[in-house]
C-alpha cells in the first residue's frame, strides 16, 4: 500500500478525527429536529423582545420627541433581518426532504439536505441568541433639546400668495429701515396675521437680519407675568423675581445687552400695553455700541494687542468717527467696525392686532409703519381650499362645490383651511350639505361655522371632548395641564399610566392641530387656540356639555338651581366673586370645579361640596383653606385635587380618604408638613409639592406606600431629609425611601444638603429628571438655566463641598451616562472630567458648566495615556468655565470628530492658570462655534498657541461661524492670531465677528 494512503487511513481512524467527524457530520444529522425546535423557540422569544423594544421606541419618539440611538436602530434592523431569515428557512421546500417519515411512508431523509439545513438552523439560532442577549438597552434614546428658533418659526403648510407676498415685502423693507423701530400688522381674526409674522421672522433669521427673535401672545386679558415668561423663555432666561417690576428690569437689561439685533413680536393686542412692564426698552434708550479699543502696530511676524479700560467709553457712531479721525484705529479696525455699525440695528418690534386703532395708539400714530392684511382674493381662496381638501384640477365632481364653499368662507384662511380639512375624504352629500348651510347663513358667521363643522367631523368622541377641554384652558396652555385633566377625568380608554396618558394626549393635540383647531405655541410644551375658534368651542361646550366658564369677570350671583343641576363643569378664572360662595350648591352632574381666586380673604363654606357627588377634578388656586372644607370627604370619585398657592391649615388628614386620587398638587401653598394619611393614596400617580417654601417635613414611612407614583415634583421645597437612611416612625423621611417607588419615571428635586445623600440612591432608573444637589441658586439664576418643571429633560447640578467625595455616590455618577445638562461645583479630587467621571465621553450632554474648583486641570487629560485620540462631548452646545483656579488647558490630548462638533457657546471666567484656550486640533473641531467670551484670566496670552510648526497646518484653521468674541481684563494677553514658523500669519476670525475688548 502506498505510504501516503496508509497514513491517510490511519489518520481517519484516529480518536481526534472520529470526534471531529462526530461534531461536524453526525451531530448535525442526528439533531436536526432538536435544532429546528430550538430555532422556533428562540425566534418567538426574540419577537417578544423586539415588540417590547419597539413599544418603548414609539413611546420615546412620539411622546417625548426623543431620538433613538443608532445602536437600538441597528439592533431592530438586525432582528428584522434574522426573523426574515427564519421565515425563509421554514419556507424552504427542501425541509420535508430532511425529515424521517418511517411510520407513514417509510421515507428516509436526504442526508445532504438534512446536514445543510441542520447547520443553517444552528447558525441562525446562534445569531438569535446573540441578539436576545443584547435586547436590554441601557440607553434607548436621547433628548436632542428644544427646537431651534428657526424651527419654531417654520410654518408647516404655509401658502404663498401674491397678496401676501406684497405685504411681506413691505414689512421686510420696514425691518431693514434704520429709522423704523415699531411696525404694526392688523386684520380680521383668522385672516393669517400670525402665520405671516412667523414667515417674516423665519426669513429674517435666515437672512441674519436679527440675532434673536422673541414672540409672545398678549390676548384680550393681558397677563403681564405670563408675557414676561414667554419673552424670557425665548431669550433663554430664568426669572425668579417675585415682583413684575423686578422681572421687567431683568428682561430690559438682557435686551439692552444683546450685541446683535433683536426682533420682538407681540401677537393679539387688544389694548394699549405698558412696554416697560414687559421689560421692553423705550425707543430713546441708548443701545450701546463701540467700546474704546486701542491697538498697537504689530511687532515682528505677528500682531500684538493690548487692551485698555476707559471709564467713559464712546458708544455712538459719532464717537467712532472721532476715533477714526484721530488715527486711534488702523485701517483694518476701521473696516471691521464700520461693518459692525452697518449691521447693528438694536431691537425692533412687530405688533399684531385685529384693529388698526390699537396699533395707532400704541405706535403714537405712525401710520406709515402700519400694514393691513386683507382677506384672500377669490382665486387665491379657491386654490387654497382645493389644496387643503385634496381636490385636483381634474376632479370635476367636487371642483365646482369647492369653489362655491371657498367663496362662502369670506376669504379668511382659517375658515378656508379648517372647512377644507374637515371635508377632505368626505362624501359628496356631506359637501352639498355644508354648502347649503353656508348659504342659509347668508355669508355671516363663516369662521364660527367652520369651527363647528370641523368639530362635528372629528373622528371620535375622545377627540371632541379633548377639543372642548382645550377651549377652557386659556391661550398658550401647558400640555401637561391637559394631561393631568385627562387623567383626572379618566376618559382616555385603555390608558392606565401617566406615560400612556402623555402619549395619547400628544397624539390628540397633534390631530387637532392638523384639523386647524389648535395651533403651535412658543414652546413644544404648550399649545394655543385662536380666539375665534375658542368662541365657537365655548358655544358648543355651553350647549352640548353644559359648561359654565368665565374669565376676569364678576360673579354677583350664582346661576339658578336648574342650570346648576345641568352643569358638568364650572370654571371661574380670576373672577371677582362679589357675594362669596353659597353654603352649598346642588350640582349632581358636575365633574370639574376649577376656580382661580382674586380675593385673598375669600373662603369656602364647610358643606359647599356636598352636592357634587360626581366631581372628579377639583382645582382651587389662591384660597384661604384653614381648615379644609369638611365636605371634601364627600368627593369619593375625585381623581385630581390641586390646592395651589393656598393658605392651608395643619390638619390635612381628610385628603387620605380620597382613595381614588391620581393627581395631587400643593404647589406654591404654605403647607408645613405632609399628612401621614397620604400613605393611603396607593393609586396616586402624580404628586406636586414644588415651591412649598415652608414644607420641611415628610413623615417617614409615607413615601414608600405611594406604590403607583410615577412623577414627583419637589423643586424649591426645603425638605429636611433624615440623614440616617433607614426608615423611622418618629423622624422625617430619608431620601432612600424613594427607592421603593418602582414606578417612578420623573423626578424634580432640590437636595440642599449633601449629607442627606444615601449610598443606595436609585437615580439611574429615571427617565426624566431635574436634580439639584447643594446650594447652587446663584448659578442657576445666571447662564445655566434650569429647565421648566414639566419639560422632558435630564438635568443635574451638583455641589459637593465639605470634602464630600463624588466617587462615593454611585447613584449620582450613573446619571453622567445620559445627562443632558450638567453643572458641577466643588468636586474634590477630580483633576479632569473625562477620565475621572465618564469614560463614555458624556454622549448626550448638551450644556456643561463647571464652577469654583481648585482641582480640575483639564476637561480631558490623559496623563500617562499618550497619543490617544479620544471622542468626547459630541452633543455639547455650551461650555461655561468659572473660577477654576488650576485649569491649565481645556484639552490635553488629540480629539477626533464628532468631539465638540456642536459646541456653539464658550464662556471662560477667572481661570488664572490658563495660558491659551485651544490646541490646534480642538480649533479644527469647533466648526459651529458662535460665541467666545473670556474674562479675568490673568495668565491668558493667546487664543491658540502662537507658533505653529509649519504653514501647511495653518490651512483650514478658523472659526467659520463665530459671531461674537469678547476679551476682557486679560493683562497678559498678546495676540488673537497664530503664525507659522515661516512667519505666515493666520486670520482665525472673519470680518463678521463682533469684537469686544476692554
Amino acid at each position: 500500500m502506498d505510504p501516503l494512503i496508509a497514513w491517510f487511513c490511519q489518520f481517519m481512524m484516529s480518536p481526534r478525527m472520529k470526534e471531529r467527524l462526530k461534531q461536524q457530520m453526525l451531530i448535525p444529522l442526528w439533531k436536526y429536529e432538536a435544532r429546528v425546535r430550538e430555532l422556533d423557540i428562540g425566534v418567538e422569544d426574540l419577537k417578544k423582545k423586539r415588540a417590547a423594544v419597539q413599544h418603548r421606541v414609539e413611546e420615546e419618539e412620539n411622546r417625548y420627541g426623543r431620538r433613538i440611538t443608532d445602536e437600538v436602530k441597528k439592533w431592530i434592523e438586525g432582528v428584522d433581518k434574522i426573523i426574515s431569515e427564519c421565515e425563509d428557512f421554514h419556507g424552504d421546500e427542501r425541509c420535508k426532504l430532511a425529515l424521517f417519515d418511517l411510520f407513514t411512508s417509510g421515507y428516509l431523509p436526504k442526508l445532504g439536505i438534512r446536514y445543510h439545513l441542520s447547520t443553517k438552523a444552528y447558525d441562525i439560532t446562534r445569531k438569535i441568541n446573540g441578539l436576545s442577549q443584547t435586547a436590554k438597552h441601557d440607553t434607548l434614546s436621547y433628548w436632542f433639546g428644544p427646537p431651534s428658533m428657526a424651527a419654531f418659526f417654520s410654518i408647516v403648510g404655509y401658502e404663498s400668495f401674491p397678496s401676501r407676498d406684497e405685504i411681506k415685502k413691505k414689512i421686510m423693507a420696514a425691518l431693514k429701515n434704520p429709522n423704523v423701530r415699531m411696525i404694526g400688522l392688523h386684520g380680521l381674526s383668522g385672516v393669517g396675521k400670525t402665520s405671516l409674522a412667523k414667515k417674516v421672522a423665519q426669513e429674517a433669521l435666515k437672512d441674519k437680519m436679527f440675532n434673536v427673535v422673541v414672540m409672545a401672545n398678549v390676548t384680550r386679558n393681558a397677563d403681564i407675568r405670563k408675557i414676561q415668561g414667554q419673552i424670557a423663555d425665548m431669550l433663554g432666561m430664568k426669572l425668579d423675581e417675585e415682583s413684575d417690576i423686578a422681572r421687567a428690569a431683568r428682561i430690559q437689561k438682557r435686551l439692552k445687552n444683546e450685541r446683535e439685533s433683536t426682533l420682538i413680536i407681540l401677537d393679539d393686542l387688544w389694548d394699549k400695553l405698558d412696554f416697560n412692564m414687559l421689560g421692553i426698552p423705550s425707543e430713546n434708550d441708548d443701545e450701546g455700541g463701540l467700546k474704546n479699543v486701542k491697538e498697537e502696530k504689530p511687532h515682528g511676524a505677528h500682531n500684538t494687542m493690548k487692551t485698555e479700560t476707559s471709564s467713559e467709553k464712546p458708544k455712538t457712531e459719532e464717537a467712532f468717527n472721532m476715533m477714526k479721525s484721530e488715527n486711534i484705529l488702523d485701517a483694518t479696525d476701521v473696516v471691521k467696525i464700520e461693518d459692525t455699525l452697518s449691521r447693528y440695528k438694536g431691537w425692533k418690534m412687530l405688533l399684531i392686532s385685529e384693529t388698526k386703532q390699537v396699533l395707532s395708539s400704541q405706535m403714537e400714530g405712525r401710520e406709515n409703519s402700519i400694514f393691513s392684511v386683507d382677506v384672500l382674493m377669490e382665486k387665491e381662496a379657491q386654490a387654497l381650499f382645493k389644496k387643503k381638501a385634496g381636490i385636483g384640477d381634474t376632479d370635476s365632481v367636487f371642483e365646482k362645490l369647492a369653489a362655491q364653499i371657498a367663496n362662502k368662507c369670506q376669504g379668511l384662511p382659517m375658515s378656508i383651511v379648517t372647512t377644507a380639512r374637515a371635508l377632505k375624504n368626505q362624501s359628496r352629500s356631506v359637501w352639498e350639505d355644508v354648502n347649503r348651510k353656508l348659504e342659509w347663513q347668508k355669508l355671516t358667521g363663516a369662521p364660527e361655522f367652520s369651527t363647528k363643522l370641523s368639530y362635528e367631523l372629528l373622528e371620535n368622541e375622545e377627540l371632541k371632548f379633548t377639543f372642548l377641554l382645550c377651549a377652557r384652558m386659556g391661550p398658550d396652555a401647558l400640555i401637561m395641564d391637559l394631561i393631568k385633566y385627562c387623567i383626572g377625568l379618566g376618559f382616555l380608554q385603555g390608558v392606565y399610566t401617566v406615560r400612556e396618558a402623555r402619549d395619547r394626549v400628544y397624539v390628540l393635540v397633534g390631530k387637532l392641530k392638523e384639523s386647524g383647531l389648535l395651533s403651535d405655541s412658543y414652546s413644544n410644551d404648550y399649545f394655543t387656540m385662536q380666539e375665534i375658534v375658542r368662541s365657537a368651542a365655548s358655544s358648543i361646550a355651553s350647549k352640548e356639555e353644559h359648561v359654565f366658564t368665565l374669565t376676569k369677570g364678576k360673579v354677583d350671583e350664582w346661576p339658578e338651581e336648574d342650570k346648576l343641576k345641568r352643569y358638568t363643569a364650572i370654571s371661574l378664572q380670576h373672577c371677582d366673586i362679589i357675594e362669596g360662595f353659597p353654603l352649598r350648591i346642588n350640582c349632581p352632574r358636575l365633574r370639574v370645579f376649577h376656580v382661580s381666586n382674586n380675593g385673598p380673604h375669600l373662603k369656602i363654606p364647610s358643606h359647599f361640596f356636598k352636592g357634587m357627588k360626581e366631581l372628579k377634578v377639583l382645582i382651587l388656586t389662591g384660597f384661604y383653606l384653614s381648615p379644609l372644607p369638611s365636605s371634601i370627604t364627600c368627593l369619593t370619585k375625585l381623581r385630581m385635587l390641586c390646592l395651589e398657592h393656598c393658605m392651608l391649615g395643619v390638619d390635612l388628614s381628610i385628603i387620605g380618604e380620597l382613595k381614588k386620587l391620581r393627581v395631587l398638587s400643593f404647589s406654591g401653598s404654605n403647607i408645613e408638613i405632609l399628612p401621614t394619611e397620604l400613605k393611603q393614596l396607593i393609586k396616586l400617580q402624580i404628586l406636586d409639592i414644588s415651591n412649598c417654601s415652608k414644607l420641611r417635613v415628610i413623615p417617614s414611612n409615607v413615601i414608600q406606600y405611594l406604590i403607583s407614583l410615577e412623577e414627583l415634583y419637589m423643586r424649591r421645597t426645603p425638605i429636611q431629609w433624615n440623614n440616617g437612611g433607614e426608615i423611622s416612625q418618629s423622624e422625617n423621611a430619608s431620601l432612600s425611601e424613594l427607592r421603593h417607588l418602582n414606578q417612578l419615571t420623573t423626578l424634580d428635586i432640590e437636595i440642599s444638603n449633601v449629607d442627606h445623600l444615601s449610598d443606595n440612591l436609585f437615580f439611574d432608573k429615571l427617565y426624566s429628571y431635574k436634580i439639584v444637589i447643594g446650594d447652587l441658586k446663584a448659578y442657576l439664576e445666571t447662564d445655566f438655566k434650569m429647565p421648566e418643571k414639566y419639560e422632558a429633560s435630564r438635568f443635574l447640578a451638583v455641589q459637593l463641598d465639605n470634602g464630600f467625595d463624588i466617587h462615593s455616590q454611585n447613584g449620582v455618577k450613573l446619571l453622567f451616562d445620559r445627562v443632558e445638562n450638567l453643572l458641577l461645583e466643588d468636586l474634590n479630587g477630580v483633576q479632569d472630567i473625562f477620565y475621572r467621571l465618564n469614560l463614555k465621553g458624556f454622549p448626550y450632554l448638551k450644556h456643561l458648566s463647571i464652577v469654583s474648583n481648585s482641582d480640575i486641570q483639564s476637561l480631558i487629560n490623559p496623563e500617562k495615556r499618550k497619543n490617544n485620540i479620544e471622542k468626547a462631548f459630541p452633543k455639547l452646545e455650551s461650555l461655561y468655565l468659572y473660577n477654576l483656579k488650576n485649569m491649565k488647558k481645556i484639552c490635553s490630548c488629540e480629539l477626533s470628530t464628532p468631539s465638540f462638533g456642536k459646541l456653539k457657546v464658550i464662556k471662560i471666567y477667572l481661570c488664572n492658570q490658563l495660558e491659551n484656550v485651544f490646541s490646534i486640533s480642538v480649533v479644527r473641531l469647533l466648526i459651529v462655534l458662535e460665541t467666545l467670551e473670556i474674562s479675568k484670566c490673568k495668565s491668558l496670552k493667546k487664543i491658540v498657541p502662537v507658533q505653529i510648526p509649519s504653514a501647511n497646518k495653518i490651512e483650514g484653521l478658523e472659526f467659520p461661524e463665530l459671531r461674537s468674541l469678547t476679551l476682557q481684563s486679560l493683562p497678559q494677553f498678546i495676540t488673537i492670531q497664530p503664525y507659522s514658523s515661516t512667519g505666515e500669519t493666520k486670520e482665525l476670525f472673519h470680518d463678521k465677528v463682533c469684537l469686544t475688548l476692554s
